[in-house]
């Protein structure tokens, strides 16, 4: 998504050992997602989707603790980031802040459960410059089968 089109940012963080195609795969099954768009760079890899005015962006540099040294926000270890990309039309509906928590909560709980790791909120971009840090923590739902 264009930066002149975002509106917010919600940065999620996890430790995960499965290749980028991977994740991006079990994210694509489990939350309903179309095909993600993938990328690369000299230090990181990326895969990306637009829904409804959200971008799914998933990264994974190839260096360990990249992340944290890119954000200082970023939890030691984590070795993806997971970026809801929030476009200014969503944003427009009277529904739109409670259905960005919803979407945010449902995204980090999903997430933890899905890869029964840790996953970290740890900060909302609002603008350049402009940025929260955030401490909240979706553990994995142990569940009796």
């Amino acid at each position: 998504m264009q930066l002149n089109r975002i509106s917010i940012i919600e940065s999620l963080a996890i430790n995960c050992s499965l290749s980028l195609k991977q994740f991006c795969k079990a994210m694509q099954k489990h939350f309903g997602l179309p095909d993600f768009n993938f990328d690369f760079e000299n230090e990181t890899e990326w895969g990306c989707v637009e829904v409804n005015g959200i971008e799914y962006n998933i990264s994974r540099p190839y260096k360990a603790e990249i992340l944290r040294e890119w954000d200082e926000t970023v939890p030691q270890g984590c070795n993806f980031s997971v970026s809801l990309e929030v476009s200014q039309e969503f944003l427009k509906g009277k529904e739109s802040k409670s259905e960005l928590s919803d979407l945010l909560i449902r995204i980090g709980q999903g997430v933890a459960d899905l890869f029964n790791r840790d996953v970290y909120y740890h900060r909302t971009w609002l603008g350049v410059g402009n940025n929260v840090t955030r401490n909240q923590i979706f553990h994995p739902i142990q569940r009796n089968i």
